[in-house]
């Protein structure tokens, strides 16, 4: 018996600090976790005991916590992305915004129609410009907020790429624009989202149109059995001021055009939305001929009419 009750007393002891040692491992997490609450610590969780599951605990708890560092590091690039952009645009919107003030009173002070209709005409294409600054950001905005997402079905590139194109034609021919345009009788089908598609190719349309000279390229063709592919081109006038390796980049602009009414915003837009589309976007510079390449994978059938 008296065996028995040593026996039960040793357990008793050994089970009471096993309890203390979990115990005072348990504070010991506690407070770290506190630390790294209050001072935004980047500090691990460690244990002194591994032998009641404590390290895998630990283990859990670190993940966990280099999973928040990340999502937090992720959210502050995020508004950092967008604080610099209302940042750069409002320098942009300004310009145009002081203009529109003094030709609404050259409008008024005119004295023929020809005078109002000149005045009239400027203050339109201000407006156009303004309209175009705010959609970028508000574009731009969602995409890095990661609240769009394209709806994805079977469209034919060849229809979207020539809507786009021909769509161009009365602007092209009033800025004495010469366009080359080589469009693939085939249908090529791919996974795609038509707004984002014309939106890809009107920014990079625009881009060039700002940048180049009075001519543009437009080719649309099969590279491969597997891939779609569209390349914009144009001669530009200053090819050394391009940084080749920049020009997806957001806010990024040639110099000799940064005093244009642009957002910097149109072909970093164009890679996000060819990004989200299962595509890929590409420049290159050729001499002075730059282009933008921009292919998409096929798919096995054709979209439904």
């Amino acid at each position: 018996m008296i065996g028995i009750i040593i026996a039960l007393a040793i357990l008793v002891i050994a089970e009471t600090i096993r309890l203390l040692v979990l115990w005072r491992q348990h504070l010991k997490i506690c407070r770290q976790l506190q630390f790294v609450r209050e001072q935004d610590s980047c500090l691990l969780v460690s244990v002194n005991v591994e032998h009641f599951g404590e390290l895998k605990l630990a283990e859990e708890i670190n993940r966990t916590l280099e999973d928040v560092r990340e999502r937090k590091q992720e959210l502050s690039e995020k508004e950092k992305l967008i604080a610099d952009a209302y940042a750069n645009l409002s320098h942009d919107i300004r310009t145009p915004l002081t203009s529109l003030d003094g030709y609404v009173q050259l409008l008024r002070d005119a004295s023929t129609p020809e005078e109002q209709a000149r005045y009239t005409a400027i203050i339109r294409e201000r407006i156009e410009t303004l309209k175009e600054l705010l959609e970028d950001l508000f574009t731009f905005t969602k995409l890095k907020n990661g609240k769009y997402e394209p709806e994805l079905k079977i469209i034919s590139l060849r229809s979207v790429t020539a809507e786009t194109v021909l769509s161009y034609y009365d602007v092209w021919k009033e800025a004495g624009v010469d366009p080359e345009i080589d469009l693939t009788e085939e249908v090529l089908p791919i996974l795609g989202n038509e707004l984002a598609v014309k939106r890809i190719l009107q920014n990079i349309t625009k881009n060039a149109m700002v940048h180049g000279h009075k001519s543009i390229f437009v080719t649309l063709r099969k590279r491969d059995e597997r891939t779609a592919e569209v390349v914009i081109a144009n001669p530009v006038e200053h090819p050394e001021e391009i940084e080749i390796s920049r020009v997806f980049e957001q806010f990024y602009t040639a110099d000799r055009y940064h005093q244009q009414a642009s957002s910097g915003l149109g072909l970093a837009i164009a890679k996000e939305f060819t990004e989200r589309m299962n595509g890929t976007i590409g420049a290159s510079l050729d001499g002075n001929r730059f282009s933008v390449t921009i292919t998409f994978p096929l798919q096995d059938k054709n979209p439904e009419v």
